[in-house]
């Protein structure tokens, strides 16, 4: 299954993607899975935000928001946003993400908290270009360097491939790169099928 989609960012488009889903095309992975169960998912979001909590950046002020990267990171998010207390914001990419804040500022929409921390969910870092174009529309948005000392971008996943385990600040897991996960929402899905 091929999907073309034009990705687009505050209206205009910036860029067409091509995403394979058949699981006969991918490059890592034989068609063998591992499936997740929810009470797996539950136990590990829980460790997670157990060391999100440890984080002193968030108890002392707690984090302005969490961000969950579609698909995964959108479940994490909302439950560490539960969990933790902490504002969710779903609704675009990682460009908008300080423009929400400047926006409310503008407003004079007083803001709960005066933190510059942002958690990034996903439940998974396979190769790591997801969290490398974050890191980059975040570049271009705050001025250009990838480690602004105004704000924490902090990047949390439940599951890592041990050769990008660097790119994330939090992770449970340390995942067998040829190692299929199937998390419990995936289930059913018909990119999981094969022909």
């Amino acid at each position: 299954m091929e999907d073309s989609r034009i990705m687009t960012g505050n209206g205009n488009i910036v860029g067409v993607k091509k995403f394979v889903g058949d699981s006969t095309q991918h490059p890592n992975f034989d068609n063998s899975k591992t499936y997740r169960g929810w009470g797996d998912w539950d136990e590990h979001v829980s460790i997670l935000c157990d060391k999100l909590e440890k984080d002193s950046n968030i108890s002392s002020d707690g984090a302005l928001f969490v961000y969950g990267i579609p698909r995964g990171g959108v479940t994490l998010s909302t439950m560490i946003s539960h969990r933790l207390g902490i504002p969710m914001v779903s609704d675009a990419p990682s460009h908008w993400m300080l423009d929400w804040y400047h926006w409310r500022m503008r407003q004079s929409i007083e803001l709960k908290s005066t933190s510059r921390t942002i958690i990034v969910a996903d439940a998974i870092c396979d190769s790591g270009k997801t969290i490398d174009y974050l890191d980059d529309a975040i570049c271009n948005v705050i001025g250009g360097t990838k480690n602004p000392t105004e704000w924490n971008i902090i990047k949390a996943v439940v599951d890592v491939d041990p050769k990008v385990e660097k790119k994330v600040d939090y992770h449970v897991n340390i995942k067998d790169p040829n190692q299929w996960l199937v998390y419990p929402w995936e289930v059913g899905s018909l990119e999981l099928k094969t022909i």
